[in-house]
C-alpha cells in the first residue's frame, strides 16, 4: 500500500511536506516548551538561592548592627533598607531595582516582603509555612523575559515579562 502510494505521481513530494509540517508545527514548538519551561525553572532556582542567601546575610547585618544574639528588634523601614542593599549586589541590581547588565532579572524587581522570626517560635509565615527556628521570611517579584515561543504569546497578550514570584523562608544557621 505504501509502495503503491509513494510509485503515484507526486506522492514523495507529499510525503516530504508531510513532514517537514509534522516538524516545523508540531515538533518544534512542544521541543520550545519544553526548553522554556526547563530555563524558567533553572532561573527560579537560581535566584531562589540568591535570596536565601540575601536573607542570611540581612539576619547576620542586623545581628552584627545591635551585637545581640537573642531577639532582634529593628524598625521595618531598616530591615527593608538592608534587605534591598545585599539584594542589589546578589542580583546585580541598579540602585532603583532595575536589572543591570549581568543580572538575571529582566525587569523592575519588588520586595512584597521582609520579616525576621527569632520569637514567638513556632510561628506561620503569611503563605502558610510553619518556621520552627529563628529565619528570616521574604516574597520577591522578579520578571523574566521569554525566549521562544512563550515571548510571541506574551507580545499577543500585551505582556513583555514573566512575573515570578519567589518565596523563600530561610532558617539562620545555629552555632553549637
Amino acid at each position: 500500500m505504501l509502495k503503491r502510494y509513494l510509485n503515484n505521481r507526486g506522492g514523495a513530494v507529499g510525503t516530504v511536506i508531510i513532514a517537514a509540517g509534522l516538524i516545523i508545527f508540531i515538533l518544534f514548538p512542544i521541543f520550545s516548551v519544553v526548553f522554556e519551561k526547563h530555563l524558567i525553572h533553572v532561573k527560579g532556582q537560581m535566584l531562589k538561592d540568591a535570596i536565601d542567601i540575601t536573607n542570611i546575610a540581612t539576619y547576620e547585618a542586623i545581628k552584627t548592627q545591635q551585637g545581640a544574639k537573642g531577639d532582634l528588634h529593628m524598625r521595618s523601614s531598616d530591615i527593608q533598607n538592608i534587605f534591598k542593599n545585599l539584594l542589589i549586589k546578589n542580583l546585580n541590581l541598579n540602585g532603583d531595582m532595575t536589572p543591570s547588565d549581568e543580572s538575571i532579572a529582566e525587569g523592575q524587581v519588588t520586595i512584597q516582603a521582609i520579616e525576621i522570626y527569632t520569637s514567638g517560635l513556632p510561628a506561620v509565615c503569611p503563605l502558610g509555612k510553619i518556621v520552627n527556628r529563628a529565619a528570616v521570611h521574604s516574597i520577591i517579584n522578579v520578571p523574566i523575559k521569554p525566549s521562544l515561543y512563550r515571548g510571541l504569546i506574551l507580545n499577543a497578550i500585551g505582556k513583555q515579562y514573566i512575573e515570578l514570584e519567589i518565596h523563600v523562608d530561610s532558617e539562620i544557621p545555629v552555632n553549637n
